[in-house]
């Protein structure tokens, strides 16, 4: 009987389809936003039951792994295989995304009870593992995939960085092994994870993923070859503005890294100028609708933004004060996380046809995204607030505020799905 129904159960996980993970995505985005907003709740409310360091690691960690690592690789499958919403993922893959979402409910279980402790560590280790393992195999999967070259180069770099950023992790743990308390050492090997995931893994599989859905609509490939190295070449040099502070950093170094901005913002500026040009000539612009087209909109704005800032970061005195102060690295951090890569996943599910799409969804989208606006907003005033000197008042009720929008916006979107087929 116990046989029967391990196999019952292994039957069921291999019919899951792409619209089946994405949901589950979008529900594990509402449980991260119901954390950020129990955070918030404590900075206003003596809620003695809650330890807000403990919250705050479950939030961060199940953030990287139960959501946006479960959406993109789910996503990515998608592209690589060409499914459709309805059609379910390759067996191999089902169990690897399960095994995933498995290892990220015992992180945030575990984070949430005792914080750094040895199951969340063993947890954590486990998540970091199963991508290794989701790299390898997909690796070889999109070299056979029928999708254009260049959209395989850009899932193909996602996943190399995505490898790439565990050395910050093993780093970390390295110097707590050897007790090397040094904190410069400490922050370096997080801002190096933290660098290759956000910038590398993330941003590179929703760049392709746009690429992948730009050429479906218009059969024209807006990235060339060449953009794509230029973009890719950037990325390790980009990684020293977050260092900018550390003690004898040498002047050629310093050179090259104030070259890769300039090179950013001119690499964007022609990626932008690329796609506009494919909207003219295919008819990705009649296809696109209207909610992923504000949505997207804003988006390309966050991008410019977020090189602006990394531009600014280059005058090592201000890199050195930004990076140091946290209210200004959680503004940064969660203008790439929920801004950038957030909206464009749900926008992304929308225009894909995977999750249903109507007026009522189409507000909910849009609450979801003042939500996160104001949140960002908010943490930004907070921020420079605190860099200046001056106490901007009501600052943590307003991000209350914006946590319960985004919270009542996810439940608007998941409620919505229940009866879409």
């Amino acid at each position: 009987m116990v046989l029967e129904g391990f196999r019952n159960m292994l039957g069921f996980i291999q019919k899951n389809t792409v619209r089946h993970w994405l949901i589950v995505a979008v529900l594990n985005l509402l449980i991260v936003a119901g954390f950020g907003l129990l955070m918030r709740l404590k900075t206003i409310f003596p809620l003695t039951w809650v330890n807000q360091k403990y919250i705050m690691h479950a939030h961060s960690h199940f953030a990287f792994s139960g959501w946006v690592s479960h959406a993109l690789m789910v996503l990515m499958l998608m592209a690589i295989f060409r499914l459709r919403a309805n059609d379910p993922l390759p067996s191999r893959y089902q169990y690897i995304i399960t095994a995933n979402l498995l290892a990220s409910f015992g992180m945030l279980v575990c984070f949430t009870l005792q914080g750094y402790g040895l199951y969340a560590i063993i947890f954590s280790t486990l998540t970091l593992f199963i991508s290794f393992i989701f790299a390898g195999i997909g690796w070889r999967d999109i070299g056979r995939s029928t999708i254009p070259s260049v959209v395989k180069y850009w899932f193909k770099a996602a996943l190399f960085f995505s490898a790439l950023s565990s050395l910050g992790t093993f780093s970390l743990v390295r110097l707590m092994a050897t007790q090397q308390l040094d904190p410069l050492k400490q922050l370096a090997s997080v801002y190096f994870y933290l660098h290759f995931q956000y910038n590398g893994w993330f941003l590179f599989v929703c760049l392709g993923l746009f690429l992948y859905w730009l050429y479906g609509s218009s059969g024209v490939v807006a990235c060339s070859k060449r953009l794509f190295w230029l973009f890719f070449s950037c990325v390790i040099p980009a990684y020293f503005l977050s260092v900018l502070w550390w003690k004898a950093f040498p002047d050629w170094l310093y050179v090259i890294v104030v070259a890769t901005v300039l090179l950013q913002l001119g690499i964007w500026l022609r990626f932008v100028r690329q796609v506009f040009l494919s909207f003219r000539e295919g008819n990705a612009l009649q296809a696109i609708n209207p909610t992923t087209k504000i949505i997207w909109t804003g988006i390309m704005g966050a991008i410019f933004l977020k090189i602006l800032l990394q531009a600014a970061s280059v005058i090592p005195s201000l890199s050195q004060l930004v990076y140091g102060y946290r209210p200004i690295v959680i503004a940064y951090l969660h203008l790439v996380l929920l801004v950038i890569i957030s909206l464009f996943i749900v926008g992304f599910a929308f225009q894909m046809h995977i999750l249903h799409l109507n007026k009522i969804v189409h507000r909910w989208m849009m609450g979801l995204a003042i939500g996160v606006v104001l949140n960002e907003f908010v943490l930004m005033l907070q921020g420079i607030g605190g860099l200046v000197r001056v106490y901007v008042p009501y600052t943590n009720h307003f991000l209350v505020l914006a946590a319960g929008i985004i919270v009542i916006s996810v439940c608007g979107i998941l409620w919505k799905q229940r009866n879409f087929q």
